[in-house]
């Protein structure tokens, strides 16, 4: 959609409150945090799986008097990534956890670092997570309530496990899990690998630096068995992995993203092979995604939890979508009621770089600043504590509303009430580029007319901003003025006239399209612009896409 007047991506409603603030003083480092508000620690512990196998924790005790609350971190990253202040905005949080009396353990995922087993992507992501809730609620230090937390892979692990539903499994938060979704409504993705049918490429570069040179770029033993907590603890801070992991310097990731067939990127880059080539080669319906962990249509969800979003995440189409899905899809009475949602205008994992203004991209969306931190403190202390602190009797969602650039609440993500409106793309068959004949209208159109591109697979159009993560040195992640790619003869572009007055668009947007091809196949990729009074075209939503097999398709994407 284009326009010349502000066009936002949600609606208005009434601005929540937030809770007093949580932030405590910064850190420099975690050996100055640790030195302040650890107790005690216990490094490279050993939690035993229904199977035999044991994954590695470390465990921090805040100082007071037990038995604490527990809140955990599983993930296949290194420690350090989370609790090294300024990795991760919100890293600082664990400061906050300490502070109020909560215990931290983070364990590594199954085949990651010094946990046992072979590593595959969330396989066996609910059964471990359950039985590390288990032995944890078990612990002389646990007083038997377990929260999880985390982001990108450490809150994709959740989602799973939230439908096991263990009784100690108090609360979660679960930051940008969107890899961690298989199937939900009109979203077929399997933990991110597709967008509408079409490969995302991220994944290639992410399970080449995140997970194989992450994992390999130093040695690292294997622990014998038989040796004590004190042992364990010696070998596995002389073998400290982080931050020495090295991934190799140099590497030219447009030309290993431009290689086609994309199932072999890592073969003609002389990449170590991993399970992007084993993943790649599947479509969407393959029954082998059934093996993953991950979360999908059918899924009961028993633990409370509060989602946390971004609009220039890699999918927030189906976060949102598997929100609403588990808010009405809940097996225990403590989880029902008891899903919140909050999203932000960031890129991922980025809960707390708002500032006063507030820049995503190229573009100011004002001052988005939000209290995380106290937030999900008051989730923790309800769930884990007891405390009547009324986390249940506020707004369901709190969101940021692009344009008019302020933090609005609602109970729910579309708004009850909102208006559905049908627009139609109508040309005279010269919808080519930003300056052909291509309308985007409320009136039906009297007669179809079709327009064409020709598409050279040589000459990709390459995605400039968007939601994106984890792809080497291409950085562009956010909002770009789209209007150079917008000259392109193979884009055909569709706008409004100038609108009078300004337009809210809130919610999920369908695109219906009909294509034929005369290729086997064809990816069609779609994208929502926001053209601003000064003619600068922002791109709202630039991941939808679809695949046209053969002739003749009816795709609805959001």
């Amino acid at each position: 959609m284009r326009s010349l007047c502000k066009i936002t991506i949600v609606a208005l409603a009434v601005v929540g409150s937030v809770p007093a603030s949580a932030r405590t003083a910064g850190y420099k480092d975690w050996a100055e945090l640790e030195g302040d508000l650890v107790d005690k620690k216990m490094l490279h512990r050993p939690i035993p799986m229904r199977d035999g196998v044991k994954l590695d924790a470390n465990i921090y005790l805040p100082r007071g008097k037990g038995p604490f609350p527990v809140v955990l971190y599983r993930s296949p990253y290194p420690t350090d990534i989370f609790f090294t202040p300024g990795t991760l905005p919100m890293n600082e949080f664990n400061a906050t956890l300490l502070e109020h009396g909560y215990a931290i353990v983070h364990e590594n995922e199954r085949g990651r670092y010094w946990s046992g087993g072979e590593y595959e992507y969330l396989a066996g992501a609910g059964e471990d997570g359950y039985d590390t809730i288990d032995w944890i609620s078990k612990q002389p230090w646990s007083n038997g309530k377990v929260g999880t937390f985390g982001c990108s892979s450490t809150a994709e692990n959740q989602l799973k496990l939230n439908t096991a539903a263990h009784p100690a499994h108090a609360a979660a938060i679960a930051l940008g899990p969107g890899a961690g979704i298989g199937k939900i409504g009109p979203y077929s993705e399997r933990g991110n690998t597709y967008r509408g049918g079409a490969l995302q490429l991220l994944f290639a570069s992410w399970y080449r630096d995140y997970i194989f040179y992450a994992k390999h770029g130093d040695p690292r033993p294997q622990y014998p068995e038989g040796l004590s907590d004190e042992q364990r603890e010696r070998m596995g801070e002389a073998f400290r992995l982080y931050p020495n992991v090295q991934i190799p310097k140099g590497f030219d990731y447009d030309k290993y993203y431009q290689h086609l067939p994309v199932q072999d990127l890592n073969k003609a880059s002389n990449s170590p092979l991993t399970e992007w080539e084993r993943f790649s080669a599947r479509t969407p319906a393959d029954p082998a995604w059934k093996d993953i962990s991950l979360a999908n249509e059918g899924d009961k969800f028993g633990v409370p939890m509060l989602w946390g979003f971004s609009w220039y995440d890699v999918s927030v189409g189906p976060n949102v979508s598997l929100y609403n899905y588990a808010r009405d899809n809940t097996s225990t009475e403590r989880a029902r009621n008891a899903q919140q949602m909050i999203i932000g205008p960031t890129s991922h994992c980025m809960f707390g770089a708002e500032k006063r203004q507030t820049v995503v991209g190229d573009r100011d969306l004002g001052d988005a600043r939000y209290d995380y931190f106290a937030r999900w403190l008051e989730w923790y202390d309800h769930w884990l504590k007891g405390i009547d602190n009324g986390a249940l009797k506020r707004p369901k969602v709190d969101y940021y509303q692009m344009g008019t650039n302020k933090w609005v609440s609602s109970d729910s993500f579309p708004l009850q009430g909102t208006k559905y409106v049908d627009y139609y793309l109508t040309s005279s068959g010269r919808a080519n580029t930003l300056y052909g004949d291509g309308t985007l209208s409320v009136e039906r159109p009297k007669q179809a007319a079709a327009d064409t591109f020709v598409y050279d697979p040589l000459r990709p159009v390459q995605t400039l901003g968007g939601g994106a993560c984890c792809m080497g040195t291409i950085k562009a992640v956010g909002a770009f003025d789209q209007s150079t790619l917008e000259m392109r003869n193979d884009i055909l572009v569709y706008s409004t006239p100038p609108l009078e007055k300004d337009l809210t668009v809130a919610g999920f947007v369908e695109v219906e399209i009909y294509v034929s091809s005369d290729a086997k196949d064809t990816d069609f990729t779609l994208k929502l612009i926001d053209v601003d009074p000064d003619g600068v075209a922002y791109n709202l939503d630039t991941t939808s896409s679809a695949r046209a097999i053969a002739k003749a398709m009816t795709s609805r994407s959001s």
